[in-house]
Order: structure tokens, then C-alpha cells, then sequence
């Protein structure tokens, strides 16, 4: 479940929360400002003259008759220039169209504007979460 979106202070990135709905533990995500404004513009019910990105995807799937069944965040490609345990998440879009599922490679902000506009459900694997994941300190946005 998407927990929160939250401007970092650090230049033009923010920092996405996933929460999962059984713990107090979250996952945070840093995500690019365009990314960032179309899962709070459809978080907060901010309208647009004209569909953004993600809502162009989505109008176009469901006139193709595609429609995304979920996403997941499935792993975390290390980067030599970060700290051990940092990296690049990976994710992965399901899209159901005429019996077949087919998945999709992207960005897990991108999964993530997908899922928010269509409530898909986001997953996490389960041991990328466990291994990423903090417990928020009190006071802190999660």
C-alpha cells in the first residue's frame, strides 16, 4: 500500500513510502518529480487540464482492453557509488488482455503511478522487504 509521498529536501527528488498493512514497517523509494507529481496528483485528487502520462497509459489500455492486475517490486540492483544494502529497486507490471498475463519491466515509481490510477494492488517480494525495509522513528514522516 502506498503510505505516503514526501518532498526529501534533497533537489527535486521525493521519497515514496510503502507500508505494509500488517507491521509498522515501510519501504522507502526515491522518486524522480515527474513520477512524484502523478502519484500525488492522483493521491490528493489534484486535477489536470490534460491526462498526465500514467493516465494516457491507462485510458489506452482499457480501449485496448488491457488491464493491469498488479505490480510488484521484485528486487534491488546493487550500485557501486551507494552504501551497502542501497541500489536501484526493480518492479514488474501484470497485465491481463484476452486470457493472457503478460509482465512488464519498469520503474517501481512508474508501477507505482500505474497502480494508484487503475487500484491495482503493489506488492513487495518478501525478502527484499524484509531486508529494506526500517521502522520508522517516532516523528519521523514514514
Amino acid at each position: 500500500m502506498v503510505a505516503d509521498l514526501a518532498n526529501t529536501g534533497l533537489g527535486s527528488l521525493s521519497k515514496g513510502v510503502l507500508k505494509d498493512p500488517s507491521s509498522e514497517r515501510v519501504l522507502p523509494i526515491w522518486i524522480g518529480p515527474e513520477q512524484a507529481h502523478a502519484i500525488s496528483a492522483r493521491l490528493y485528487d489534484l486535477k489536470s487540464e490534460r491526462p498526465l502520462t500514467h493516465d494516457f497509459v491507462i485510458d489506452a489500455f482499457g480501449k485496448l482492453g488491457v488491464e493491469v492486475d498488479r505490480v510488484a517490486v521484485t528486487g534491488l540492483l546493487p550500485q557501486s557509488t551507494l552504501t551497502e544494502g542501497q541500489g536501484v529497486f526493480l518492479a514488474r507490471v501484470s497485465l491481463r488482455s484476452a486470457g493472457r498475463e503478460i509482465e512488464v519491466d519498469c520503474r517501481p515509481s512508474d508501477a507505482i503511478a500505474l497502480a494508484v490510477r487503475c487500484g491495482a494492488h503493489v506488492f513487495v517480494d518478501e525478502n527484499l522487504f524484509a531486508s529494506a525495509s526500517t521502522v520508522p522513528q517516532r516523528g519521523d514522516t514514514p
